[in-house]
């Protein structure tokens, strides 16, 4: 458990944590957006959801799962 502590996220990691936040916020901005009838808050939801599911997307494809990860 003491090598966990001193762990630090590699780059993949943290660019892979960003994505997710902006896949949040853009969920967010879309249902916002479309409760209060505003579409400029809607698409723009829209927007930062494909840029957070594209950097996924390119993680995913770029760093494949090693054997010794699970």
């Amino acid at each position: 458990m003491q090598d966990y502590k001193d762990r630090k996220l590699t780059k993949a990691e943290m660019v892979g944590v960003t994505a997710a936040l902006l896949m949040f916020f853009g969920i967010g901005m879309i249902m916002g957006g479309s409760a209060a009838g505003n579409n400029g808050v809607f698409w723009g939801g829209v927007g930062v959801f494909s840029i957070g599911s594209a950097i996924a997307l390119y993680l995913l494809f770029k760093y494949k799962p090693k054997e010794d990860d699970f």
